[in-house]
């Protein structure tokens, strides 16, 4: 038993280490400064919310507006840089209101990140447009909600409460806006608020829907960040499961069919990485909830201008992703509209742009038309540049322009009309457009008949700002991280252009205008044309393969070119990392920019670069995030697996050599916030087989063995069968795997990168003259939702086999069941040395003296569950005095008279095995009362409605209190109790096994029912039971057979 215990706490320690310091983003967040004020809404009482005595309504100021909400004089400063208006005091937001909800013990003060960069864009851009009524945009008034740090995650009714309490606050929010001294009178009155929630306050926000309090169209735009969508972080409150399956029902059907009640509504989830080890990346995917018409998922790392991951709470304040958010915010809200945003197209197509700008860009067909300008060719200095060399700039030494110089230079690219050129691609550190040395036009030939020669133009006519340049990091030879300040000048982002020729249309060149050096450094551009399908390689493996041989790849690419792919369709499960190892040896001619790396995943849109790629003797580290276990998984379009898709001066025609390894080590840590529960849940399936053991040899007429003793011999014994029953499970269970739904029917057979998947669906659409509810991503979305209707309403719509164990996962997973359950094993070991230690030290203080009165005590726990305190605290009571009972009968065994030893020791052994039960029910119970705790703490005293259940306690009360008595569950040789004992176990034991993952909480429902059991048991014995006992056998033994006068 030591050497399991040392394996298994080995094997957890490596997890956790493996979790913590492998595989993680790098912390290149910044901080954000501001100076914040609060202003606390007195007015919001008790006459508008029942819960104006717990909660509180704030609104935020900034050094960017220091607009007073009131005269200064109906102001009071309680605390720094926190006031209260009167009651009494008129309100005067002036912008477009928008709602900020905190998460688990998350401030009220945490969006002051997002909300001083949204003010700074607004009154260093968009200001003065506005007071010369050039803009329609305004500025966002920013309320936040104080919950006082509550525990919500943790409460379902806490939840409730804070939903039921954000409806009426945006009721009260709207009001403030109806005065016609408050607001443009040529502008609607504010009809909806904007809402940004962190974790847990993304759920609140998507549960205000579900509230009878909630005012149809008073939200429409959702914004959360590290928010666990899918299911619940901690699954230990039954009320939280059924919050969230309220949730996921209402959602399910809300977007379905014209009048949908959630069909303007817009929900984007931004999700932290591998850095949040309290929220899963995984379970913040929506795309099983929402179609892509109206949201969709992203990561941190993919966020252009940011690429940076972040952790649970930085994603708030990290200045790179708050800046983003900010400029979006301001740029979807729209005064013109009582919805206040933008409508869901043009407010999608802002979120897109913004978060999800992907590598395949085409033409921006939507924009207002684009500056033409005539040029004359003989009148500017110019080069013509053949497809097949492509353009370096600036020229090597020798060539007769001088980068130097301040005179205009304009290269012209003649675009090939060979089949098997496809694509444009561009790359260059600067930021093109009108205020850059360096832009692209795109052109005609105005005299085509009178060139003086064929191939060279002599009138072009030039569009400026027609082809799409999205940001990227930047990786310079000196340069070794993927992440920036934002700011956009030359040398920290790179642009990069991908353009497929057939979207050209007329235009015959491409041409690279060079303004000269008095518009700044040369940097560089590299320009050519390359066929798509040449420069992708896609390579077949297997997860076996991986493992023992990995996978090498030399002399990649073929040919040197600028961008080229690596496709590996058979890495898609999320639970195993890798490391890629690149090298680039011999290339003497110099770089002008050193190898650059972005991984796609097909699952969600989740980006991660890496720079400087072939200088990194550790490797980069490749992983990402998936469909969770639980759920049916979901295909972004293209092929399934992940995308390296490289970036590379093609003047150094050495080829990269690839190696790509599975990390195994760094795959360990994977499981540990994917599977979180499965260690509370496999500990007590540990105990309760070890309690079914045990009362199947007393009831055989054995002694009650102790607790550790029989452990030992099972784990000897019956431990592995168990582990390989598990590994079966898990084995078929994969072969019976849920569907898979794929966003497909693309208008080109093209595959796409991950953020070029979004605007296909809009683009797309608006091709075919179909609208956006009618996009491909709607069309999957109506697949997958009508699939999970049917099964939901099938006759066996409650056995759900994903639900099983760990979910559905690859065959190839089969022993993390049986990996689990080991580790299980080496928990229970621990626990049991610590409680038995505990009750053996406590036995040298403790006598088995003292008054007892325990009916008026028993009496009074009833009557304050009742009416004041949650039925978790009287749990916990009850496991203290049993732990009292426990110590007294260790002392009663000690001192016991040979003749009764025996006796006295079987109930000792039997109180400590109820010990170790009731020890892994604290984390059912101790949550709940942490919320009453910290209520406490701020003065609310309303009970718990859920958790005032007599029903929930009384049967371990009534247990405890028998056990204090003396008494002893007794043997039962009969096979009718002994069938429903070990029935029970059974039951206990298939459940645990099967859905104890997925539904933790019914843990302590369980064993309540074998609590009442055991009283039944002990009741079997007294004088007055045993004769109701007699009574009920000898009456069934009549009806079981022929009476005398039937004969």
């Amino acid at each position: 038993m030591v050497m399991v215990f040392l394996a298994s706490f080995a094997l957890l320690g490596c997890i956790f280490h493996s979790n913590l310091y492998y595989q993680i983003d790098r912390k290149d967040c910044q901080f954000t400064y501001m100076q914040p004020k609060f202003y606390k809404l007195l007015g919001f009482d008790r006459e508008r919310t029942a819960f104006a005595g717990k909660y509180g309504l704030l609104l935020f100021r900034d050094q960017y507006d220091y607009r007073l909400p009131v005269p200064a004089s109906m102001l009071t400063e309680y605390a720094n840089s926190v006031y209260t208006i009167d009651k009494e005091a008129k309100v005067q937001p002036l912008g477009i209101p928008a709602l900020f909800i905190p998460g688990n013990a998350g401030s009220a003060k945490q969006m002051r990140s997002i909300a001083k960069e949204a003010s700074k864009y607004y009154y260093e851009n968009l200001a003065e447009g506005q007071r010369d009524g050039k803009t329609s945009a305004r500025p966002i008034d920013f309320f936040t909600v104080d919950f006082n740090e509550e525990f919500s995650a943790l409460h379902g009714h806490s939840l409730l409460e804070q939903a039921q309490y954000l409806n009426d606050a945006i009721a009260y929010i709207l009001s403030l806006y109806q005065d016609e001294r408050h607001s443009d009178p040529n502008l609607p009155r504010p009809t909806s608020v904007v809402i940004v929630g962190h974790s847990m306050g993304g759920i609140v926000a998507r549960s205000l829907f579900t509230m009878s309090n909630y005012q149809p169209g008073s939200v429409n735009t959702i914004l959360t960040a590290a928010t666990p969508h899918m299911i619940p972080p901690v699954t230990l409150d039954f009320e939280i499961s059924n919050i969230y399956n309220t949730i996921e029902s209402f959602w399910t059907r809300g977007f379905q069919g014209p009048d949908g009640p959630l069909n303007n509504v817009s929900l984007i989830s931004i999700a932290g990485g591998n850095l949040d080890i309290v929220v899963s990346g995984d379970s913040g995917n929506i795309h099983n909830i929402v179609p892509q018409t109206n949201g969709f998922t992203v990561f941190t790392s993919s966020i252009p201008h940011a690429w940076v991951g972040s952790d649970h709470l930085s994603i708030l304040w990290c200045n790179q992703i708050a800046a983003v958010i900010g400029k979006t915010l301001i740029e979807v809200v729209d005064a013109r509209y009582a919805q206040q945003v933008k409508p869901l197209e043009e407010r999608m197509e802002i979120f897109r742009s913004r978060f999800l700008t992907g590598t395949d860009d085409r033409l921006d067909e939507e924009s207002t038309p684009k500056e033409e300008e005539v040029i004359v060719v003989a009148e500017i200095a110019h080069t013509f540049v053949t497809s097949e060399s492509g353009l370096v700039f600036p020229p090597r030494s020798g060539s007769a322009y001088d980068p130097e110089s301040d005179a205009a230079h304009l290269y012209i690219m003649r675009v090939p009309v060979y089949p098997d050129i496809d694509t444009f691609n561009l790359l260059t550190d600067h930021t093109l457009g009108p205020d850059s040395r360096l832009d692209v036009l795109v052109c005609t030939d105005l005299l085509v008949a009178g060139r003086s020669k064929p191939g060279s133009p002599t009138r072009l006519s030039c569009h400026y700002n027609t082809l799409s340049a999205i940001p990227m990091p930047s990786s310079p030879s000196a340069q070794s991280l993927a992440s920036h300040s934002g700011r956009s000048n030359r040398g920290q982002e790179f642009r990069f252009i991908s353009q497929r020729l057939m979207d050209l249309e007329d235009a015959r060149y491409i041409a690279i205008l060079d303004r000269g050096r008095k518009m700044g450094d040369a940097g560089f551009l590299i320009a050519q044309y390359a066929n798509e399908a040449d420069a992708t390689t896609t390579v077949e493996t297997s997860t076996f393969g991986l493992l023992n041989d990995g996978l090498r790849v030399h002399g990649f690419p073929e040919r040197p070119t600028l961008v080229s792919t690596l496709r590996l369709p058979n890495i898609d499960n999320s639970l195993l990392t890798y490391t890629l190892n690149v090298d680039r040896q011999g290339c003497h001619v110099p770089e002008r920019f050193s190898p650059l790396l972005r991984q796609s995943s097909w699952t969600m849109y989740e980006d991660r670069y890496a720079v400087n790629i072939d200088t990194k003797p550790e490797g980069v580290d490749i992983n990402f995030h998936g469909d969770m276990p639980y759920y049916e998984r979901i295909q972004l379009p293209g092929k399934k697996g992940i995308e390296l898709r490289f970036w590379m001066d093609p003047n150094c025609p050495v080829p990269l050599s690839l190696n790509l390894q599975v990390d195994k080590y760094g795959s360990m840590g994977k499981v540990v916030i994917r599977y979180r529960m499965v260690v509370l849940v496999f500990t007590f399936l540990v105990v309760v087989l070890t309690l079914r053991a045990q009362f199947r040899a007393f009831n055989k007429g054995k002694s009650f063995i102790p607790f550790g003793i029989m452990l030992s011999k099972l784990i000897r014994t019956t431990f592995w069968r168990f582990s390989l029953l598990l590994a079966g499970i898990a084995f078929l269970q994969s072969l019976l795997s849920k569907p898979t739904f794929s966003f497909k029917n693309l208008t080109h057979t093209a595959p796409l990168s991950a953020g070029n998947a979004a605007e296909e669906i809009v683009h797309g659409s608006r091709g075919s003259g179909s609208t956006a509810r009618e996009g491909l991503g709607h069309d999957a979305y109506e697949q997958m939702i009508q699939a999970r209707i049917a099964r939901s309403e099938s006759l066996f719509s409650f056995i759900r086999l994903e639900d099983a164990l760990l979910g559905s996962n690859d065959a190839f997973f089969w022993f993390l069941a049986p990996l689990f359950f080991q580790v299980a094993i080496g928990i229970v070991i621990l626990i049991w040395a610590l409680l038995n230690g505990l009750v053996l030290s406590t036995a040298a203080i403790l006598t088995s003296r003292g008054v007892r009165r325990r009916v008026i005590t028993t009496i009074v726990l009833f009557i304050m569950v009742a009416t004041f305190v949650p039925y978790q605290f009287a749990f916990v009571v009850a496991v203290l005095v049993h732990i009292v009972s426990c110590v007294r009968s260790l002392l009663v065994a000690q001192t016991a008279s040979a003749s009764k030893a025996q006796v006295a020791w079987d109930r000792h052994h039997f109180l400590m095995s109820i010990f170790v039960m009731f020890f892994l029910l604290l984390p059912c119970t101790l949550p709940v009362l942490m919320v009453w705790i910290r209520n406490l703490s701020v003065q609310w005293y309303e009970p718990f409605s859920s958790d005032h259940r007599l029903d929930y306690i009384a049967p371990f009360i009534f247990f405890v209190e028998a056990i204090t008595d003396g008494a002893m569950v007794p043997r039962t040789p009969e096979k009718g109790y002994a069938a429903v004992t070990m029935g029970l176990l059974n039951y206990m034991i298939v459940f645990l096994i099967m859905y104890g993952v997925r539904y933790s909480w019914q843990i302590y429902f369980m064993s309540r029912i074998w609590i009442v059991w055991l009283l039944i048991l002990q009741l079997k014995d007294k004088d007055f039971a045993k004769g109701f006992t007699k009574a009920i056998e000898s009456r069934w033994r009549a009806l079981s057979r022929p009476s005398q006068k039937r004969k």
